[in-house]
């Protein structure tokens, strides 16, 4: 009976042990898997950060190719602004134009040396 009672506590501690022991494997597949995806979270959250570096430098580039851009443009309408000063203005222009019509032989109507005497003559 003793040994019945012997072997009945030897087979509840091997039970015990085994229950422990697929309780413990559990817990490091459990863990692995935790450590895997923490692994894979980092990697990921590296690989963002390196996206993010990589963005952040082509979008510098872009912004100071455009500054550039405006710079040259704005140095530009600077000198188109300079020589529209020196252009002549519509008013101007119509002005000049009115008096070169006044003068133009083909428009106007010139008396002739003959026209003025015979004028004369019928004034007098």
């Amino acid at each position: 009976m003793v040994e019945r009672d012997v072997q009945a506590v030897l087979t509840e501690l091997v039970r015990r042990e085994n229950e422990s022991t697929r309780r413990l494997r559990a817990l490091e597949e459990r863990s692995s898997l935790t450590e895997m995806r923490a692994s894979t979270l980092q990697d990921a959250v590296l690989k963002m950060n390196e996206e993010k570096k990589l963005f952040n430098e082509k979008l510098n580039e872009r912004l100071t190719n455009i500054e550039n851009s405006i710079l040259r443009i704005d140095n530009e309408l600077t000198k188109i602004n300079k020589n529209l000063e020196k252009v002549a203005k519509r008013t101007e222009l119509k002005e000049l134009e009115n008096m070169l019509s006044f003068f133009n032989p083909l428009k106007t109507n010139f008396v002739t040396k003959e026209e003025v005497k015979r004028m004369l003559e019928e004034r007098e």
